[in-house]
């Protein structure tokens, strides 16, 4: 699959309207076409052109987040692969407008988290599968009973680390009252893992 970020050097949306193919939202069968039944609304009717796709500037989906850059996900057809190798989404590229990054399903896979161990006065470490987000996205650490998240950029910058089966938490960034015995989860690829008590 393809994934088309939204650079922000201009503002609004950017459009794409050289693929009829590729978005997996494209579900809904148009109604009246005797040439071709199976034919999806967005790829136009006979006097009117297809839907074009559009990379939106900030995130909008599942929860609109303006900190993250927007983006669409393309089913890699033969027209988004002709698209991107010297089409209109190759020619956005190179214009410095989207950002192009290949990746498989898998990659949003649902985290999962097998164990959470608090060290008190050193650290939270959380390990398990699938932690990291795919690009814009950033992933988010959840603490049962404490309403403010741990987004990867806080844990970055007060010295964490975190890698696709491993999370560490220094103990300054928990929350007032974080104790063994409360649970954690982990918000990658828009996908919420299990919840975990720690030990």
């Amino acid at each position: 699959m393809l994934r088309l970020i939204h650079k922000q050097t201009i503002a609004g949306p950017v459009i794409v309207d050289d693929i009829d193919d590729g978005l997996p939202n494209k579900l809904t069968h148009r109604l009246g076409s005797t040439a071709d039944p199976k034919a999806y609304k967005r790829d136009g009717y006979a006097n009117e052109p297809k839907q074009p796709s559009y990379v939106p500037r900030t995130k909008l989906y599942p929860t609109p987040n303006p900190t993250i850059r927007g983006f669409i996900d393309l089913n890699e057809t033969p027209r988004v692969t002709l698209s991107a190798g010297k089409g209109k989404i190759f020619k956005l590229q190179q214009a410095g407008l989207i950002d192009v990054v290949s990746f498989v399903a898998s990659d949003l896979a649902t985290p999962v988290v097998t164990n959470a161990v608090l060290n008190p006065g050193v650290d939270l470490t959380i390990t398990g599968t699938k932690f990291l987000s795919l690009t814009p996205d950033e992933s988010t650490i959840i603490l049962s009973g404490h309403p403010a998240s741990i987004t990867q950029a806080a844990l970055l910058l007060a010295g964490g680390t975190i890698s696709d089966i491993q999370i560490v938490i220094p103990f300054a960034i928990l929350p007032m009252g974080f104790v063994a015995g409360d649970g954690a989860q982990v918000l990658a690829a828009n996908n919420l893992s299990n919840v975990f008590v720690v030990v």
